[in-house]
């Protein structure tokens, strides 16, 4: 479960936002759980603060409440998202086609989201290193390797996707399905990493900033990379908050 957080006071860093009316482990339609915070937490790796762990008097289970944009084991956030949920841009400009004139100096250009700050850097980075084949073994026993492949997974590229699952991811993140399609078959073909990072930035190009963050959750759901996940924040509707379904969930 996720929540936006809150600088605190006193003590507490960090606060979540809102408070969940449900736990995790309360079934649609039951009655609103009866929640304490049990204890907070460090983390080493994935949210910079501490996190907080809910207790249920209800269901007598514990289960921790994630920043937004943060899964469970994440190491990297999987949105460029701030703790409230509103996207980070950073300070790069979307690239311009060579024959459009040149913007004057005092014109901002459009700002790209912060994506070097999620799991889907290693795709950015792949981009500018040196060319290493994909056969090689050393280079897939990497961490960059596996997160290169979640995030191919996330955007709907990744060979090992089925068609339902693919077509469901294209769905989420609102990009026409033949897109998502010529943009797997051109990471399938692509021999080097820099060539299969090139895909995915691009795809991450045609998401614009617009829900990027519950696209993603529902999008990452349905490849299987996390759960079926719940969202608390001002804008949920109904007991158990906002949820964006998993594996199998239909597509509309």
């Amino acid at each position: 479960m996720t929540a936006g957080y809150v600088p605190g006071s006193g003590s507490e860093a960090f606060k979540p936002a809102v408070m969940p009316r449900s736990c995790v482990y309360a079934s649609m339609g039951n009655e609103a759980c009866v929640l304490v915070v049990h204890h907070v937490r460090e983390r080493k790796t994935g949210p910079q603060i501490p996190v907080t762990v809910l207790w249920c008097r209800t269901h007598r289970r514990a289960f921790t409440l994630y920043p937004i944009g943060h899964v469970p084991y994440g190491r990297r956030a999987i949105a460029p998202v701030g703790l409230d949920g509103e996207v980070v841009f950073s300070t790069e400009r979307e690239p311009r086609e060579p024959r459009e004139p040149p913007e004057p100096p005092e014109a901002p250009g459009k700002r790209l989201p912060a994506w070097r700050m999620t799991l889907f850097e290693s795709a950015f980075a792949a981009i500018h290193e040196q060319t290493v084949k994909l056969t090689d073994p050393r280079w897939w026993a990497t961490e960059a390797a596996e997160q290169l492949a979640r995030g191919a997974a996330i955007v709907g590229v990744h060979p090992d996707l089925s068609v339902p699952e693919a077509d469901a991811i294209a769905f989420r993140l609102e990009i026409p399905r033949l897109v998502l399609r010529q943009a797997a078959d051109a990471y399938e073909r692509g021999r080097g990493r820099a060539a299969r990072g090139r895909v995915i930035v691009d795809v991450l190009g045609q998401l614009g900033d617009r829900c990027l963050l519950d696209r993603l959750l529902a999008a990452g759901a349905c490849a299987g990379c996390w759960g079926a996940v719940t969202r608390w924040d001002a804008a949920s509707s109904g007991a158990r908050g906002r949820v964006f379904p998993g594996r199998g969930a239909p597509a509309g």
